[in-house]
């Protein structure tokens, strides 16, 4: 029978020294068990750990909007009943209504389509909807630019808004496939301005 020290189990390769385990197991052998084990993990803690990449400047400026677009959206739905359930009871005449969440799974603003398909460099939303109508509050940014060009959008229903401008002149570069939620939108450099519009229309919405 091998006298198998931790010197020699540290000798082996990595094939070998499964192979041991391999037998040691079969053979019940609790100590050479326990010394292969042990001589493995010590292998595994050595090998280089892949690091995370770290978020580009870009994707830390995505993130930190989702959130600040997410703590918006919350801050509304402590001012008015934006619920799945009041937007179904009061679009109960609308075939097939599906009403939208607010926010996304992890409690952050949703990843429009024109990100999601790569058109543009970040498209973020937060959205209302009652009826056949919805209001989204976005943080946009177009492929290409730098992060100062971005600009904060509402889009809703002219009759939602004050000075709506038609969506195609807020984003021209949306094709017909990337049809956006309404017809009228307003553009902002600055968050509040642009949440201050998004509370307006939802007072209106859910009057």
């Amino acid at each position: 029978m091998v006298d198998w020290t931790d010197d020699r189990i540290a000798a082996l390769s990595d094939q070998d020294l499964k192979n041991l385990l391999v037998n040691a197991e079969r053979k019940s052998v609790a100590e050479v068990i326990a010394q292969c084990k042990a001589e493995m993990e010590k292998r595994d803690a050595l090998k280089p750990r892949k690091a995370s990449k770290p978020r580009t400047e870009l994707k830390e400026f995505e993130h930190e909007m989702a959130g600040q677009l997410a703590a918006v959206g919350r801050e509304m739905a402590a001012k008015y009943d934006l619920s799945e359930e009041t937007a179904k009871a009061k679009s109960a005449d609308v075939k097939g209504f599906r009403a939208h969440k607010l926010l996304d799974a992890k409690g952050y603003a949703k990843l429009g389509g024109m990100q999601r398909d790569g058109s543009v460099a970040i498209d973020r939303y937060i959205s209302y909807r009652r009826g056949t109508d919805v209001v989204s509050l976005n943080v946009f940014l177009l492929k290409d630019q730098p992060i100062e060009a971005h600009e904060f959008h509402v889009i809703a229903p002219k009759a939602l808004l004050d000075g709506a401008r038609p969506v195609a002149e807020i984003r021209p570069t949306a094709t017909e496939a990337q049809k956006q939620s309404a017809d009228s939108g307003l553009a902002f450099k600055d968050l509040p301005s642009a949440a201050a519009a998004f509370d307006a229309a939802l007072a209106k919405i859910t009057a």
